[in-house]
């Protein structure tokens, strides 16, 4: 008779699992990652349902490839749809919709998995029935829920509203865009709508707010507030339709003027701001100068506005109590480096951030540089490291720039080529994430690190044809074959035969080096981060609390080695050998009696 496996069988006698309470039970497998979570549901009866409470507890329906990094485990607390990572967008939606669908049938069949869901992340894009149907289910019989996130389409008003258990429970209040984009007309029939549906959901139980239209209109004119809102998590989305949209005021009397009249400052924790403008209308101004009086804010996002600099330096000066910051400042549509005032401004005064995500270039210039005066790329190596001297040696000088004309700028396919960074960042090859240790960080293009060698080849080849740098194939030629009397086959003798012909008619080129490989591309990624040695030393320096930093879209933590802090690379990690070793007076004291085998203790300072 076979002996089934038991916990008593897996826990050694100075561990006795099987006797701790489920509450600590549950703390101690919520480290765990999703796939081992499943396989605690197999163990045994009783530990089933603390291991169906986790992996349900938070979801996120995303419709693209989510991406794990080879170093860490991140943002394990979220169970994900799983998709591949090498599909077109449409078939990557569609096998996402595939995995929702089976969603729903799950809950439809397992009332305890559906009463285990708290939270709740909907992308933009999966299919709009299967929204509906998802969230009815979870707003009438899910007895745990508390927060849904990024509910866009204005007909889930009524489900939420009128659920059986979201008009009790829900402490999120999401305002729906009349459309996917705001340059679309809005219908007659939305302000009503919207009207209502504040009337039915405001109370002082909501905890999280995200909203499409200005604050201060909207509880003017559409729903007057009696108290200020006590939310603690608040995100504005700056959209134009809402500016010039003529609405009644109900009660003239209600005047609320600035952000700090309708949100309580001691309850605002976490604020993002997202633009949908190119510029900075006057009103979006006027909103950003009044968030210098949430003072007690640890968690600002200001994603895709225009940079101004003065009233962000204003601001940061004012956020002593931030621990989390992500800026993505943009000009014409195209991503801009932080000004050094505002970088300034927040190293002088934000010194609790824990979590960083910004671009800034103004200490260490790229590794491949564009001289506009002279329209020539030029390379720049700072770190001269065994590793760096090979990739910038064999890859960069040999490949990229083999010649000496691969230096001249003729056109901008001469940078699809050539700049290999710049590719990085287009392509995505490092995953998005709204902040890439709380949340799964998807992939935004459909392209892995073997798509992306690839395509970084394709450039490359077409780039060498239209300079005629490519090789042409030495191709095997053969000799005429005779049949003798006998049928059998002899070739021709005659070494003076003019009529050897070759295996294809058809020309082939090739590069006039080897192509690139993924470990090229992973040796110039981490050259990057070698590169940008002066800047991590700044942040070292500048933040004692940093744990993460995304910068110049590089996700990275820090780690203790040697009881010095130090940054790896989160993605692609691969072995990564760090250049910062040594950065702090402390550490060259402890690297002169340092283990003469070299051994260091590394430890990753993770939450």
């Amino acid at each position: 008779m076979k002996h089934r496996l038991s916990i008593y069988d897996t826990v050694d006698s100075h561990f006795p699992l099987a006797k701790l309470p489920d509450e600590l039970v549950s703390e101690i497998f919520s480290h765990l990652p999703q796939r081992d979570r499943l396989n605690l549901t197999l163990l045994s009866k009783k530990y089933y349902p603390i291991a169906i409470k986790l992996i349900y507890k938070r979801i996120y329906l995303n419709d693209s490839n989510v991406v794990t990094s080879d170093f860490m485990n991140l943002a394990i607390n979220w169970t994900l749809l799983n998709i591949p990572s090498n599909l077109v967008e449409e078939q990557s939606r569609l096998i996402a919709n595939n995995k929702l669908t089976k969603l729903i049938s799950t809950f439809e069949s397992n009332r305890y998995i559906l009463e285990s869901v708290e939270w709740i992340r909907i992308n933009w894009d999966l299919d709009s029935i299967l929204q509906k149907k998802i969230l009815s289910l979870l707003c009438a019989h899910g007895k745990t829920l508390k927060r849904l996130e990024n509910v866009t389409d204005p007909s889930c008003n009524d489900i939420i509203a009128m659920g059986q258990e979201s008009r009790h429970n829900l402490l999120s209040f999401d305002m729906a865009p009349p459309n996917p984009l705001p340059e679309l007309s809005v219908s007659s029939n939305y302000i009503p709508n919207l009207t209502k549906y504040l009337t039915q959901r405001m109370s002082t139980n909501l905890s999280y707010m995200t909203l499409f239209m200005d604050p201060i209109k909207l509880f003017n004119q559409l729903y007057p507030l009696k108290n200020k809102l006590q939310i603690i998590d608040l995100k504005l989305h700056w959209r134009r339709e809402f500016y010039n949209l003529p609405l009644t005021s109900p009660n003239k009397s209600i005047k609320l003027r600035k952000l700090s009249d309708v949100f309580d400052v001691r309850s605002l924790k976490t604020l993002t701001i997202i633009s949908w403008n190119e510029v900075l209308l006057p009103r979006e101004v006027d909103m950003l100068k009044e968030c210098k009086e949430f003072i007690y804010l640890n968690d600002l996002s200001l994603i895709s506005i225009r940079q101004d600099v003065n009233i962000l330096v204003e601001l940061f000066s004012n956020l002593k109590n931030l621990k989390r910051l992500k800026m993505d400042f943009l000009e014409d549509y195209i991503p801009e480096s932080t000004n050094s005032q505002i970088f300034l401004s927040i190293l002088l005064n934000c010194k609790k951030l824990q979590f960083m995500d910004l671009r800034f270039e103004n200490i260490d210039l790229p590794i491949i540089n564009i001289d506009e005066t002279q329209s020539k790329f030029k390379l720049i190596q700072k770190c001269f490291c065994l590793q760096c001297n090979k990739t910038f040696n064999n890859i960069l000088k040999n490949k990229i720039f083999h010649f000496d004309e691969d230096y001249d700028l003729k056109d901008v396919n001469d940078i699809a080529a050539k700049d290999i960074y710049k590719m990085m960042r287009y392509f995505s090859l490092l995953p998005y994430s709204k902040a890439c240790d709380n949340y799964p960080s998807v992939r935004t293009q459909p392209m892995n690190l073997e798509q992306f060698t690839i395509h970084a080849n394709d450039n490359l080849l077409n780039y060498r044809k239209s300079r005629s740098q490519l090789v042409k194939l030495e191709k095997p030629k053969r000799r005429p074959v005779f049949i003798n009397l006998e049928g059998e086959e002899e070739e021709h003798d005659d070494d003076d035969d003019e009529e050897d012909i070759e295996m294809d008619d058809i020309d082939e080129f090739k590069l006039p080096h080897e192509p690139l490989t993924k470990e090229d591309i992973i040796d110039c990624y981490h050259a990057m981060i070698h590169h940008y040695k002066n800047t991590y030393v700044t942040f070292l320096k500048g933040f004692p609390e940093l744990r993460f930093l995304m910068l110049n879209d590089i996700p990275s933590i820090i780690i203790e080695e040697d009881r010095e802090r130090i940054f790896e690379p989160v993605f692609y990690h691969n072995d990564y050998t760090t250049n910062l070793t040594g950065w702090s007076l402390t550490s060259k004291k402890q690297l002169s009696n340092s283990d003469p085998n070299g051994t260091m203790a590394r430890k990753a300072i993770v939450s």
